[in-house]
């Protein structure tokens, strides 16, 4: 296991080149960057240039494949709680849930798009409180409200 820097990515192969500095700065060839499903369901998400990366490599560095980023003391974690499951993105959007609240919370830097073939059900044991800044359009053939 080796932790070094991403220097250098291909998004479209999914993998990234790493230089370790505990090895006299010696660069891996590209390596594969672990994702959580690649099959029927898949999931992506690239490190980041400079980004801090654990690699579990071969015992001569020349194949392994990138396990996941860690935390730094220039990169702290952007939460400091057991029950909350948060992504920060670059341009201030978040998404968090607090398992202790039972509380989902998005907040977007921009706009949001939903989009479903069927049909979307809300439902809330409390208010349901809708605030715009400019105006509330909805277009359907028939619009029933009580």
């Amino acid at each position: 296991m080796k932790i070094g820097l991403v220097i250098a990515t291909d998004a479209k192969q999914c993998r990234v080149r790493v230089k370790f500095p505990e090895r006299d700065g010696i660069v891996s060839y590209w390596l594969p960057v672990m994702q959580k499903k690649t099959l029927q369901d898949k999931a992506y998400w690239m490190p980041d240039l400079q980004e801090h990366v654990v690699c579990l490599m071969d015992e001569h560095d020349e194949f392994g494949v990138v396990l996941g980023a860690i935390y730094s003391d220039a990169d702290t974690p952007p939460v400091n709680s057991q029950d909350k499951y948060h992504i920060a993105f670059e341009d201030g959007t978040s998404i968090e849930y607090d398992r202790s609240e039972h509380k989902l919370t998005a907040a977007v830097q921009g706009d949001i798009e939903v989009t479903a073939t069927g049909k979307i059900d809300i439902e809330a044991g409390g208010d349901i409180a809708i605030t715009s800044g400019t105006h509330i359009q909805m277009t359907a053939p028939r619009i029933d409200m009580n």
